[in-house]
């Protein structure tokens, strides 16, 4: 098999299938330095006006040592791996929705329970959204949007009224919240961004007024959007801690962030004020603020959800993927939003989303134990639960992987999404950035081209190894691990999350968050 990638009876541009070499697990501290308030504000204007200065953050924070690893020769069966969508063949039999699942925390309204009270006519749509709009604008929970929507709802009202048996779209009449990084016609696109910042870089522009594909979904299937949630700025951390917009707490803790870069639409379904958010993730922002948050968050494929027109800050990295109260709506929302794009050169090739049962196999989780174990004592208690209760109630037998070169990989994750976003999407440009994020930006532009390409080869490596594995054990191997090695993340200080204050940056604690 060529150590490139190309069409195979797995799927398009899937990578071709090597063991990599078996290598210690590492993971050495991160050395940044961590700051606040003034002496951020101060580091981060002469970070931006410095180039030595920003030269030797780079070089701190590790992104040089790719070039340690290239002379070993490991890299040297890979090509740069640029673009890591693998598109799979479509299945030979119809697709089918995944049969409903039953509703597995009674602390959450989901939105089969909206549905049923607007057939029984406890409620009208137009009822509903009234009160969350109402509850997103309240002292306690205004943080978590950046732009809050009055949706129409009569049309909903009208087709509940005029014949309450009939069958509804998935989500007729039923609230959901947007991140900031997705375009709702009509609506200001900020990207974490002050206003000012927004129009000043025409955010909003790139999308031609238009709405962003995933979303149009969601609002064909009946969706009310009722507002766009505060996100990291341009999504650039794993707290959510915003000076532009205001910080929210996590709803549970109050002494703790909701993570990030998706953390209002986590807060938003974890406090129980809609059922379904759309959020977006490139190294975490879906996944992190779930698991912060208590909720369920989807990583699609990438390139199987469509965001047109609206453009990717990190191309390689990022997705769209939902985020729910309960597994059954984070699947309705899934299905919906991963409908085609026939504009989109991925999307469109995917197959729609299927359910295709697997009973007469063998269900295995691979856990690389380094790994698994390298997490506060609580985080690693749950995820061993976890594992045992998926081994006693749902037959999985637990088999020991390796996954090599994670530190590395971490390495060339970062350098590659700050390189994105930092030259792709900002330009260079540190203009109008909260002070952590002028920091990041200028450094961004310190990585030299040999560099990147290396973060790519890495990405080939881990992906060919992981074709390996699945080829070695079968396509029913499931790699388990916690979503975060702690069960949260602290602020520090109220003036952290203060609004118009500097907020903090501690890239070590992020870094660590997505490990």
């Amino acid at each position: 098999m060529p150590n490139g990638f190309s069409a195979t009876s797995q799927g398009i541009n899937y990578p071709a299938a090597i063991e990599a070499p078996v290598t210690p697990y590492t993971n050495p501290p991160d050395t940044n330095p961590v700051l606040a308030g003034f002496p951020l504000r101060l580091l981060s204007e002469a970070v931006a006006n410095i180039t030595p200065l920003q030269s030797l953050l780079w070089s701190n924070a590790g992104f040089g040592s790719l070039r340690s690893l290239e002379a070993t020769g490991i890299l040297d069966p890979y090509p740069p791996r640029f673009d890591p969508t693998v598109i799979p063949h479509s299945a030979p039999i119809a697709p089918t929705s995944v049969p409903h699942l039953p509703k597995e925390n009674p602390a959450f309204h989901c939105a089969s329970e909206y549905i049923d009270a607007y057939r029984e006519k406890k409620l009208t749509p137009t009822a509903v959204t009234t009160k969350v709009t109402s509850l997103l604008a309240s002292p306690q929970h205004s943080a978590c949007i950046i732009t809050p929507m009055t949706p129409s709802a009569s049309l909903s009202d009208r087709r509940y009224a005029n014949n309450a048996e009939a069958p509804r779209m998935k989500l007729d009449g039923v609230p959901i919240l947007v991140k900031d990084e997705l375009a709702v016609a009509g609506t200001p696109k900020t990207l974490g961004l002050t206003f000012a910042e927004m129009s000043r870089r025409g955010t909003s522009k790139l999308d031609d007024g238009e709405t962003s594909w995933c979303v149009q979904k969601l609002i064909d299937a009946g969706a009310l959007v009722v507002g766009k949630t505060n996100m990291h700025e341009i999504g650039f951390d794993t707290t959510n801690n915003n000076p532009n917009h205001g910080t929210p707490r996590n709803p549970y803790n109050p002494n703790y962030y909701t993570g990030g870069s998706s953390g209002g639409s986590a807060y938003a379904v974890a406090a129980g004020l809609v059922p379904i958010a759309v959020g977006a993730d490139g190294g975490g922002s879906i996944r992190l603020p779930a698991g912060y948050c208590g909720v369920y968050g989807l990583k699609p494929t990438h390139g199987r959800i469509s965001q047109a027109p609206t453009r990717s800050i990190a191309p390689s990295n990022g997705v769209i993927g939902p985020i729910a109260a309960t597994m059954d709506d984070l699947e309705r929302a899934y299905e919906i939003m991963a409908q085609p794009d026939p504009s989109n050169a991925s999307s469109r090739l995917f197959p729609p989303p299927q359910w295709n049962p697997s009973d007469s196999k063998k269900r295995l989780i691979g856990v690389y134990k380094p790994w698994l174990e390298d997490c506060s004592p609580d985080v690693h208690a749950a995820t061993q639960a976890a594992i045992q209760h998926l081994q006693t109630s749902a037959g999985y037998e637990v088999i020991d992987i390796e996954l090599p070169l994670l530190s590395e990989g971490r390495k060339a994750h970062a350098l590659t999404i700050m390189t994105e976003i930092g030259q792709g999407f900002c330009k260079g440009d540190t203009h109008g950035l909260t002070p952590a994020n002028k920091v990041v930006v200028a450094i961004s532009g310190q990585t030299p081209a040999r560099d990147f390409v290396l973060a790519q080869r890495v990405r080939a490596l881990l992906m060919s190894h992981l074709a390996w594995l699945w080829e070695k054990y079968g396509d029913t191997l499931v790699i388990v691990s916690p979503v975060t090695p702690t069960a949260g993340a602290k602020i520090g200080a109220d003036g952290h999350v203060q609004k118009g204050g500097a907020g903090v940056s501690d890239t070590n604690a992020s870094l660590k968050s997505m490990q």
